[in-house]
Order: C-alpha cells, then structure tokens, then sequence
C-alpha cells in the first residue's frame, strides 16, 4: 500500500471567508475541484454538476492545457510545473491563492484526468504522470488542508483492467501499473477515513485522522471503467455497434457522481473500487473490492 506523500512547503493560513460556510452551518453552497477538466470525462463531470445544482456549485477546473470553455467553470487554474505530484499539488496551491482571498473548502474532489498508450508508444512513459501523479497530488498534506471537514467526496479513476495482475507480456503494463497505484492509493486513504467499512486503528492512521480533520468524513472511491465511450476512443479503436454498447458513456459516471453528491447516504464506503459494467447500452455501478 502507498502512503499519503508529504509535501515539505508550508502554506500561508488564512480565515475562511464568509462565503464558505463553517461545519457548524448547513453548507448550500458546495464548491468542487475537478482535475483534468478538459476532457470528455472532465467536461461531462462538470456539465452534469451543474445541470443539477444549478446556481449551488462552484467548481475550480484544473487541466495541464488551457480552459477551452469559460463557460464550463466558474474559475481555471492551468497545471504547468511538470507531471509529479509535488509540482501539481504546488500548482493547485497558487492557483488557489491567486483565485480566493480566503482559504476554500472542497467538498468534492474529482481527479478526472488520465490517458492511455501502449508501452511501444512514445507516450507510455508518461502513463505515470497522466493517470497516477495528481490523484497523488490530491491527497499530497498540502491539498488536505483545503478538503471539507464535512463529509467530503474525493473520486479518482482507476481501470477494470489494473484489477488482475499484471502480464509480463502485456503491451500496457505501463498503463495498467498506473492505474494499480491509483487503486491502491484509494485503498489506502479508504482505509484511514473515518467512512471506512472499517475504521483503522493503527496508530499511523488515527495520527493521520487528528492531523487532518477531513479524514474524519471524507468518502475516497475510485471508478473503474473498462472502455470509455469517448470521440477520441471510437476514432482510434473503430468499434462494432456491438463493441458499443459495452463502452461507458462519460455522462453516466458523471450521473453517479451527482448522486454520491447530493445524496451522501448512497455513496459507496471509503476505499472502495467501483466497477462500471456496461450492457446494451446501460451501466451498472458494482463494488469489487
């Protein structure tokens, strides 16, 4: 299991401004930070959150390309210090500086990026940078500062295909070990919640818990597709219509997300890995592990 990375930069604290509600008042307002806001995934997230919160969200895109849509979000912060966590979660810092006059609360945190290529790609070292490093980032001491006290949401993006072990032989071990370190790293923020199915009582963990408040509440869950129903997907792979309909359609992840959202009751326990099953066109949200 991965242990949650320390940062060694200090942040400057300031008081919470009165537009973000104390845990001691009912929070209408929610403000979400979704990383890798630019893509299909990201953008459908985004679009969905809106749609049903209408004016009651703010969300804070974060993408290493700028924002093509202003529309999308409410504020951007363009990640351009490199693809390890330290440089993104220093990034998301001073973006957040530059964008509040006072330190935000996240209560949902939706790490939406990632990529994919064979190992024979060119692009394939950078599996490690594109899927695992800002979901390190996200749970790196300096943005635990920033995530709600009050039940928050944080959700990566792992891969059905990261479940079984790796093949030796396999022409995306490269992938596939990226996504294993995002279940993993899960597992392991799960694991220290208080929203646990079973609340750890290392002492590693309960340290952890007292240092940063968030994890008293906080819900940490990864999604995992097997193939996204993307424009860039079908261009590259050309699928059958069969092929189709067993693809995930984005906007039905981002369905799930607003429910886990809104209705916190529903959401799955902290560390879990959800696999997306999709059937002639419809998907299916099931624990694995």
């Amino acid at each position: 299991m991965l242990s949650i990375k320390r940062l060694s930069h200090t942040l400057k604290r300031s008081r919470i401004p009165d537009r973000f509600f104390s845990n001691t008042t009912p929070r209408d307002n929610q403000t979400a930070l979704v990383l890798g806001s630019n893509g299909a995934l990201g953008s459908a997230i985004i679009s969905h959150l809106k749609q049903i919160n209408k004016d009651d969200i703010t969300i804070i895109g974060a993408d290493v390309t700028p924002n093509r849509d202003q529309t999308n979000v409410n504020a951007f912060i363009l990640l351009q210090g490199g693809g390890n966590a330290e440089s993104v979660s220093e990034d998301l810092v001073k973006g957040f500086q530059d964008l509040f006059d006072s330190k935000p609360e996240f209560d949902a945190l939706i790490c939406a990026n990632g990529g994919f290529a064979m190992d024979d790609d060119a692009k394939a070292e950078m599996m490690m940078d594109m899927n695992f490093e800002p979901c390190a980032a996200a749970c790196s001491d300096a943005i635990l500062n920033y995530i709600s006290d009050d039940e928050a949401l944080f959700v990566a993006f792992g891969a059905t295909a990261a479940l079984d072990d790796i093949d030796r032989d396999s022409p995306m071990k490269k992938y596939i070990a990226s996504k294993r370190d995002v279940h993993d790293l899960i597992q392991r923020v799960g694991s220290t919640s208080g929203k646990a199915l079973k609340k750890s009582k290392r002492i590693d963990d309960v340290e952890l818990r007292t240092r940063y408040r968030c994890l008293n509440k906080l819900t940490a869950v990864a999604i995992l597709p097997s193939t996204l129903n993307t424009e860039a997907n079908r261009n590259a792979m050309k699928p059958s219509k069969e092929e189709l309909r067993r693809w995930t359609k984005p906007d039905d992840i981002a369905r799930e997300i607003g429910t886990w959202m809104k209705m916190k009751d529903l959401r799955p326990s902290s560390g879990g890995l959800i696999k997306c099953v999709t059937e002639d066109g419809m998907t299916d949200f099931m624990i694995s592990r």
